[in-house]
């Protein structure tokens, strides 16, 4: 998949996996190898990652149900916890660096091209994102 930020018309990934099935979500990227320039993660219906058991920091992004930034998380360390939002339909890893390659900020809007059968029946069947009031 390809994921881009539309807000700043910059390229966040062009090789992107997604988290198909709860195990996948469940491992996420602990044993994998460290990411490269244009690799990532998504995390559907996800509201918090931790980095137990990683070897290597990453870059996150929480997305609400329309892709727009809700937290953007630089270099987050091995051992430690991401905070959990609510408000998450999604959690995007990356490669340490960018974030700031891409300029990303909160409330920017992504495009996660080639996702839609994928991504779909993830969070909006199985894990309802749902907006708190």
């Amino acid at each position: 998949m390809i994921v881009t930020n539309i807000t700043r018309q910059t390229r966040i990934g062009n090789k992107v996996l997604v988290a198909k099935s709860f195990l996948d979500r469940m491992k996420g990227l602990i044993g994998a190898p460290p990411l490269q320039a244009g690799e990532g993660f998504l995390l559907p219906g996800c509201m918090g990652v931790h980095m137990f058991g990683m070897s290597y920091p990453l870059d996150v992004i929480y997305l609400d149900r329309n892709s727009i930034a809700i937290a953007v998380l630089e270099n987050i360390k091995p051992n430690s916890f991401g905070p959990v939002k609510f408000t998450s339909c999604a959690v995007l890893e990356l490669p340490v660096g960018t974030i700031r390659k891409s300029k990303t900020q909160l409330g920017d809007q992504l495009a996660i091209n080639g996702a839609d059968e994928l991504i779909e029946p993830v969070i909006v069947k199985p894990i309802p994102c749902f907006k708190l009031i």
